[in-house]
């Protein structure tokens, strides 16, 4: 059977029902089983996409976009309408920008709620829908599951056996940042420490945590929020983002305290992150005394392993090799597609890393704003593996392929 086939079989349900009579108006089975259908794929979000002849349905599987099926007009209208009112949108087309929720049951699983966003944009085409399944972050029992080797672990390890200092998880949206710090939260939890959150906003509740929401409306920010959970005598503060200047200073009141603090920053690769706390108007003295560990990552697709099979590079990848100065291998890794992986050649995803333990060399370099290619060289030099080492590693051992690696390394230094 083709891939083309196996992906068109995503949507079982709902290809039963659009070949049936139609439904009376009002009816919101066909949006039900698109949702009991993506669920069976592992989807994260469903796209309704609006083209001149018809609709596009396309899930995002694993971090990835995959066509899974194209309706008529009418029956993608219809589709369109059932969710806004699932929703409690207005179901007639606006030119303004929609965004409701609601909560659904899985028909083989009922005693689950799943709750889901829904946005309506209006295109040239007609109206575009996303749904997004809001689930809380997977968090995986040790660092090993998350794709971290031993010497990043004993890394992570070190910093927690320590104090004063700060723990960031870096890489863009959809990089996995927050499964890394839930899961080092869940490690915390299960220890004789006391964990205290300061968030904007709390997403996801954790057993055993306690957890501060910022509400500027009601004078509880950063500032006066770090203030008080201090007061709490907590072991390690996490600050869910550090994303602008208040949030940032808030970091530094906790680890000058000699508290041990976690967070999050949007930035490319380690190094980069201090890069991105000078821009958020942080002195080198201030980064250089308290910055202890950084984990930069990216997401890449696990290859499925019952169809994974071993061939020779392809033209753009040998080039690709060649550019960034490393050896062509004979053989690589590569997707076939199978019905264990619905014809896609992966099945899940896994973290690739680079972890930065800062030596009093690195504080020192820093001290004297040093940039980011030196600190790179550095870490070379001592032997640090970064990302996309990490990622030629997994591909070699056929964890994922070149394939995956290169969409990520077209974005990392070598």
């Amino acid at each position: 059977m083709s891939e083309e086939s196996f992906r068109h079989q995503l949507l079982p349900a709902l290809l039963a029902l659009l070949e049936a009579e139609p439904l009376p108006s009002g009816n919101t089975l066909e949006a039900h089983a698109l949702l009991d259908d993506a669920q069976q794929a592992r989807a994260s979000d469903i796209h309704l996409d609006p083209e001149r002849r018809g609709y596009r349905i396309r899930l995002r599987i694993d971090g990835r976009i995959v066509e899974a099926l194209h309706v008529d007009l009418t029956q993608g209208a219809r589709l369109v309408n059932q969710f806004k009112v699932l929703a409690k949108l207005n179901p007639v087309p606006s030119l303004a920008t929609a965004e409701g929720s609601f909560h659904w049951f899985h028909a083989e699983s009922p005693a689950e709620e799943r709750s889901l966003r829904v946005t309506a944009v209006h295109c040239v085409a007609g109206e575009k829908l996303a749904v997004r399944f809001l689930s809380p972050p997977q968090a995986y029992e040790d660092t090993a599951g998350l794709g971290i080797g031993e010497e990043g672990a004993l890394g992570i390890r070190r910093w927690m056996d320590a104090t004063g200092s700060m723990l960031l998880v870096a890489g863009p949206t959809g990089a996995g940042k927050t499964t890394t710090l839930y899961t080092l939260l869940g490690q915390l939890r299960l220890s004789d420490s006391h964990v205290v959150t300061l968030e904007n906003p709390v997403e996801y509740g954790i057993e055993g945590i306690n957890q501060i929401q910022v509400d500027p409306d009601h004078g509880l920010d950063f500032a006066s929020g770090t203030r008080s959970l201090l007061r709490l005598d907590p072991d390690y503060v996490l600050i869910g983002e550090i994303r602008d200047r208040e949030s940032a200073f808030a970091a530094l009141n906790v680890t000058s305290s000699g508290r041990s603090l976690m967070g999050t920053l949007h930035s490319r690769d380690a190094v980069g992150v201090v890069t991105s706390m000078r821009q958020m108007g942080l002195g080198d003295s201030e980064i250089s005394a308290n910055l202890g560990l950084v984990i930069a990552q990216r997401l890449v697709r696990r290859l499925c392993p019952h169809c994974r099979k071993q061939v020779s590079p392809e033209r753009r990848e040998r080039e690709w090799l060649a550019a960034i100065g490393l050896a062509v291998p004979e053989l690589t890794w590569s997707a076939s597609g199978c019905s264990s992986c619905d014809g896609l050649g992966y099945r899940g995803r896994i973290g690739v890393f680079e972890i930065w333990q800062l030596t009093p060399e690195d504080h020192a370099r820093i001290l004297r704003h040093a940039d980011e290619a030196e600190l790179r060289r550095h870490l070379l030099k001592r032997g640090v593996t970064l990302m996309l080492a990490d990622g030629l590693a997994k591909a070699e051992s056929g964890i994922t392929s070149l394939r995956e690696v290169f969409r990520m390394g077209a974005f990392l230094s070598a």
